[in-house]
C-alpha cells in the first residue's frame, strides 16, 4: 500500500476510532470515518492483543492487508478506515475474510 493510502499518525487513528462508525464481522472489525476531502481512502490495519504473540498478530495483519487489497476499489474516496483483525482471522479462509471485510465495511458505510 502506498504511503498516501495509509493511516500513519496516532492522531488519525484516535480520530477514526472516536468519530467513525464501527461494524464487526466474525474475523474483522471496521471503523470508518467519512471525510469531505477529495483523496483516495486511507486505511490502517491493526490486530487485537488477545490474539497471541507478535508472530500471530503480524500474520493476521498480513492476511487482512491482502484482503484489503482485494476490496480497496470498493471503499469510498475520502474515508479513513481502520480494519482490526480478531482471533478468528487466523482460522477463516481467505475468501471468508474478504466477505467479512466487505460486510463490515458496508455496515459501517465505507463501501460505495
Amino acid at each position: 500500500m502506498a504511503r498516501t493510502g495509509r493511516l500513519t499518525s496516532s492522531a488519525d487513528f484516535r480520530r477514526t476510532y472516536a468519530e467513525g462508525k464501527r461494524a464487526s464481522a466474525s474475523s474483522v472489525s471496521a471503523h470508518v470515518r467519512a471525510t469531505e476531502e477529495q483523496r483516495p481512502a486511507r486505511i490502517g490495519v491493526t490486530a487485537v492483543r488477545g490474539m497471541g504473540g507478535a508472530v500471530q498478530r503480524n500474520r493476521a495483519k498480513r492476511r487482512v492487508r491482502e484482503a484489503v487489497r482485494t476490496v480497496r476499489p470498493e471503499i469510498k474516496d475520502g474515508a479513513d478506515v481502520i480494519v482490526v483483525a480478531t482471533p478468528e482471522a487466523m482460522k477463516a479462509s481467505f475468501q471468508d475474510m474478504v466477505d467479512n471485510l466487505r460486510s463490515a465495511l458496508s455496515q459501517a458505510g465505507g463501501c460505495r
